[in-house]
């Protein structure tokens, strides 16, 4: 319930879930393709995932350590905001964009400056 608010108030976001637990199979149930769940290896949240993998439809990225749940976590975040940012440059590319050229005379570019007296 709580992943469908977020899915619901978020948008298109992606999702990154973590857990170990069995209560957390649950949740990884409800993301969607292009969300992430990342299992602790050897837990039962992972067990139950490597038996049901059908279906879901998240990427799974299982960690065994702090250090390894720290490399695969900032990787996919970096791996987000890049898919991010090219999706902007393909907004702005698909932005009809005009130019257009203003002449400007020189002397009427400006008012003339203002004289101050000391």
């Amino acid at each position: 319930m709580i992943i469908e608010r977020i899915q619901a108030n978020e948008g298109k976001k992606k999702m990154i879930y973590l857990g170990d637990g069995v209560g957390d199979f649950c949740p990884s149930l409800k993301l969607k393709e292009g969300d992430f769940m990342m299992p602790r290896k050897n837990f039962p949240v992972w067990k139950l995932i490597c038996e049901n993998r059908p279906i879901l439809k998240a990427e799974i990225f299982e960690w065994i350590d702090g250090k390894e749940l720290e490399q695969i976590l900032i990787g996919l975040i970096e791996k987000i905001q890049i898919e991010e940012a090219n999706n902007e440059v393909q907004l702005l590319s698909a932005v009809d964009c005009k130019f257009e050229t203003i002449t400007i005379v020189a002397h009427e570019a400006f008012p003339p400056p203002l004289r101050v007296h000391h």
